[in-house]
């Protein structure tokens, strides 16, 4: 019948027109690891969740999506840039969220790093994307873009970042941080700059 031969056009759509883009999403910590905490509010949760909410849409704009965890486990670092390189995706990006002894401070920033110079303007480029437009939305303060030489970055072959979604040790960046309305604008503003970076450098 109609609806059946609609079914097959999509089937058939959906083979014709691969995935466009390949993206990691690393979900800083797991597992024994909690990463920053604060009470009952652990890094490791926070930043699975952001990423939940990144995978959906980054699909329906045609990424294909692998992350390096989508439960509470923990991979060491070599498991994650393992994970980047065998799946060599056009962009990777580490999710993180920061915290300082100092309680004033306070928003998000972007860190890449460039081994002997590769891809320095690949690497540089998507961190300034990502970084102007995860603060686009809940007026986190703009921490900027930083080298660092983090070995999730180090050791990936692909333009890559880490980023670090506001500090635990803030009370107004821990209470952005427990809303699940400001984590999905989050989300939806680091999926904006990886699309706009992948569109960009194709």
């Amino acid at each position: 019948d109609e609806v059946d031969r609609r079914k097959v056009v999509v089937l058939v759509s959906k083979v014709a027109n691969p995935f466009k883009y390949g993206v990691v999403l690393d979900p800083g910590h797991g597992g024994i690891d909690k990463g920053t905490n604060l009470g009952n509010l652990y890094e490791k949760d926070i930043v699975l969740r952001i990423v939940e909410y990144m995978v959906q849409d980054l699909r329906y704009n045609g990424c294909k999506v692998t992350l390096t965890r989508d439960s509470d486990i923990l991979n060491s670092l070599r498991q994650v840039t393992d994970i980047v390189n065998n799946t060599n995706p056009d962009v990777f990006l580490s999710v993180h969220v920061n915290s300082n002894k100092d309680v004033k401070c306070t928003g998000i920033s972007t860190y890449y790093y460039s081994p002997d110079g590769s891809q320095k303007t690949e690497r540089l480029n998507f961190a300034k994307i990502l970084q102007s437009n995860a603060i686009k939305d809940d007026q986190w303060k703009d921490m900027g873009v930083i080298s660092n030489n983090l070995m999730v970055l180090r050791q990936s072959n692909v333009p890559c970042a880490l980023i670090e979604c506001g500090f635990i040790s803030n009370a107004e960046d821990r209470d952005k941080l427990q809303k699940e309305e400001v984590l999905k604008r989050l989300a939806h503003n680091m999926n904006m700059g990886i699309l706009e970076y992948l569109k960009s450098s194709k």
